[in-house]
């Protein structure tokens, strides 16, 4: 007969076994998936009286978890959209817990069956090209941090790379070699490959030859002045840093929220006004489900019409998708070590 674990045992292998090994969930997730937990079992210890380590999974109830999401939106502040991704990050817990322990699979289905809040999806934001085009204008490549800067937005916004994924970029994640392209590790671990337009190659050949890279493929692509690799708040910084300059040359930025992900979604919408279909561009940015790619197609239809006017969707410029597509101890004190 299986003996039950104990729920410590539920949770260490959740993180370890689960979302790590099996399901290859990068450690930026786990850590997400590990705060909602913590703050969930701290709030069943307050309101139970009791020690989290005393915690059974026999306690785990629908019940319980209402109250935890009720909880945060009154005591924590917490908007219908960060409840519902506190709810995601549990119910992939709870699928676990269904598969094994089966012993209390009624409760963790019924936990499972709660819904989503409905919230108002506020309008995704992207570059028109003349604010894209003004940006890569200010930048001066004549210096280090200069050519860093410009090859690094090139490249994020030929490929429509997460922030994580352009700082996780190697040497030898480029092939310059026809046909070109960048080999990107994503969520999940799973790589694609996205083609560089030729002008992206050509900026990679210099930023090679000019920082002597050719010979060191395993070093990182992008690095700060310090010599390490450059990270999610060093890239952004370098676009806070580009678009106030570029304010200047095009009003209209001053208006807007730039950030890295900002870039992705100016490719996906550059490469839909272009008439590239939606399983195309879901691969090229590595969407898992293609009714993420699809939330694209929902901007607004006269925001759609204006950018469709002025683009087609970069024609003319060396830094646009135009020529491309011309041619194609306890158990808190474990998560916290996570």
């Amino acid at each position: 007969m299986k003996i039950q674990k104990s729920l410590p045992q539920y949770i260490e292998a959740f993180f370890q076994e689960h979302l790590a090994v099996h399901r290859g969930v990068s450690p930026n997730t786990i850590k997400s998936y590990r705060d909602v937990v913590k703050l969930f079992l701290l709030f069943i210890g307050k309101t139970q009286s009791k020690p989290i380590t005393k915690i059974k999974p026999e306690d785990l109830t629908v019940e319980v978890v209402l109250l935890f999401l009720k909880d945060i939106e009154s005591t924590r502040k917490n908007g219908a959209i960060t409840r519902n991704h506190r709810l995601a990050a549990l119910r992939v817990f709870f699928t676990y817990l269904a598969t094994s322990d089966v012993m209390n699979i009624g409760q963790y289905q019924r936990i499972l069956l709660i819904p989503q809040k409905r919230t108002s999806r506020p309008m995704m934001g992207y570059l028109e090209v003349d604010e894209i085009n003004a940006i890569f204008k200010e930048i001066d490549r004549s210096t280090w941090g200069g050519q860093r800067d410009y090859v690094l937005l090139n490249l994020l916004y030929n490929t429509g790379a997460r922030v994580q994924e352009i700082c996780d970029l190697k040497v030898e994640s480029i092939r310059l070699d026809s046909p070109p392209l960048a080999t990107i590790c994503g969520k999940g671990k799973k790589t694609r490959q996205v083609p560089l337009w030729p002008e992206t190659k050509k900026l990679l050949i210099d930023y090679f030859h000019e920082n002597n890279l050719m010979e060191n493929p395993e070093t990182f692509l992008f690095q700060n002045q310090r010599g390490n690799p450059i990270g999610r708040f060093g890239v952004r910084y370098v676009i806070d840093r580009r678009v106030r300059n570029a304010i200047k040359i095009c009003s209209k930025l001053a208006k807007k929220t730039v950030t890295p992900h900002t870039f992705r979604h100016t490719t996906a919408m550059h490469l839909l006004q272009s008439g590239v279909e939606l399983t195309v561009i879901r691969s090229w940015l590595g969407h898992v489900d293609i009714a993420t790619t699809h939330s694209y197609v929902e901007i607004d239809m006269e925001m759609k019409r204006r950018a469709l006017e002025k683009c087609n969707p970069v024609k003319g410029s060396k830094n646009g998708l135009g020529p491309l597509l011309n041619k194609n101890k306890d158990i808190i004190g474990w998560l916290e070590t996570l």
